[in-house]
């Protein structure tokens, strides 16, 4: 038997800024942590990013890797065995403006999404 003072580890991920702000062109970086589970091994997370807006759901990223044909602009940055599944996006464009999320899912199917980060985009002004 368990002994009763043993929590059950639960998998938390948390996006931050909530909101984001940057200028056509630029990188963005969206920040997603998770705490790393005690047992299940690091292969078996799934990380998955998706955008909403208005034209609805778009998934960017699954199985850790993007799902955008021809269009390497968005990859994850950061170290998953350190719970960091960042999300960068080089060169942005106005159409880019939406809500992100990061989904992560274990090998038993448990899913858990962050709060989500919102992205807003500034038209550059003039040539560079």
């Amino acid at each position: 038997q368990e002994p009763l003072f043993v929590l059950p580890w639960q998998l938390l991920v948390t996006q931050t800024p909530a909101k984001e702000k940057a200028k056509e062109g630029e990188t963005v970086v969206l920040n997603c942590h998770f705490n790393r589970p005690r047992h299940p091994s690091l292969t078996d997370l799934m990380v998955k990013w998706y955008k909403e807006d208005e034209k609805g759901q778009m998934d960017l990223l699954e199985n850790n890797v993007t799902v955008l044909t021809n269009n390497s602009r968005f990859f994850m940055s950061g170290d998953l065995s350190q719970g960091d599944a960042s999300l960068v996006i080089l060169n942005v464009t106005i159409s880019d403006h939406g809500i992100y999320f990061c989904e992560v899912t274990l090998p038993d199917r448990t899913v858990v999404t962050g709060d989500g980060t919102k992205l807003r985009i500034r038209r550059a002004l003039g040539n560079i």
